[in-house]
């Protein structure tokens, strides 16, 4: 059917519940891991773990090697997108015991070298459901696009990655959601947010085809001119509130010396952007209008 998430291989069954699309994706309260289940593909090098809440999480240690700034990143495009009621999983302060410190499959790998995580609480992006009980996917045929019930947020999200100075192609996963057809159906997740705001350097880049997915499929039926001035509609109603307390409940053992104040010059800058964000998508759209294959549209 699909290419199965990050290559592990889950259960062929289909009908465990979805978790609710409207859910805030912050939850303060700390999980710790209980069980290391194995390594992730991709960048942060991330593992999947069980938590004492019964929950399955990909989880981003301190110490990988994108750097600690990407943690602040998901973190901060999470609120955000929560704001826009965006499809992400929902994230947790996850804690790493002692006991399972020493576990052998626990490490990045830098050349040669095998580097331990640092301290103890880093960041879980939730599952939204059971991968040891249905199938989780990070890629569709182009065939099945037209399943994915909430298709119509890619376009939101290009939107959004421009602001944000997302210097990553466009990722999500996919699973099944039955409640939305009478046949087969899914929804979309999108994940992997540490490369907002160019990963580390916290820089806001003008790249117009960064934020793209992997799938140029996923824009050809989409209403895009509509959805374009949707999205920048819903950005320029975040309010500043919204924005400044986006990293509020960081903890500050992410933090390097001089990362809050970098930050606080980072946002400054975002809600500069916020403001001239159509003069940004007006200038970044060709980009979208080829990738897509569809006529160019004055927005």
């Amino acid at each position: 059917m699909g290419q199965q998430w990050q290559g592990s291989v889950w259960s062929a069954s289909l009908n465990v519940g979805m978790a609710s699309a409207e859910q805030l994706p912050l939850n303060q309260a700390t999980v710790k891991i209980t069980r290391i289940i194995r390594r992730m593909r991709g960048g942060s090098q991330a593992q999947l773990v069980l938590g004492d809440d019964d929950n399955t999480y990909v989880a981003k240690f301190l110490g990988n090697p994108q750097g600690n700034r990407t943690l602040v990143n998901e973190w901060v495009v999470c609120r955000l997108l929560s704001a826009m009621r965006i499809s992400t999983p929902s994230l947790r302060i996850i804690e790493l015991p002692s006991s399972l410190q020493p576990r052998d499959e626990l490490y990045f790998l830098a050349g040669n070298k095998r580097i331990l995580p640092q301290g103890v609480l880093h960041l879980g992006s939730q599952c939204p459901v059971d991968p040891e009980k249905t199938a989780i996917f990070d890629f569709l045929p182009d065939r099945l696009l037209p399943k994915v019930c909430n298709l119509a947020e890619y376009a939101a999200m290009y939107v959004f990655d421009q602001w944000v100075g997302q210097s990553d192609k466009r990722q999500a996963i996919f699973v099944s959601d039955r409640k939305v057809t009478a046949g087969i159906g899914f929804r979309g997740y999108f994940v992997d947010h540490g490369m907002a705001f160019n990963g580390d350097r916290w820089q806001l880049l003008d790249r117009p085809r960064c934020g793209l997915a992997f799938q140029s499929k996923v824009y050809s039926s989409l209403d895009l001119p509509a959805l374009v001035e949707k999205a920048l509609c819903q950005i320029e109603s975040i309010n500043e509130t919204t924005l400044f307390t986006a990293a509020e409940g960081v903890p500050s053992s992410w933090f390097a010396s001089g990362d809050q104040e970098a930050l606080d010059t980072l946002l400054a800058k975002l809600a500069r952007r916020q403001v001239n964000l159509r003069a940004v998508i007006a200038r970044h759209l060709p980009a979208l209008w080829v990738y897509a294959g569809v006529q160019p549209v004055k927005v």
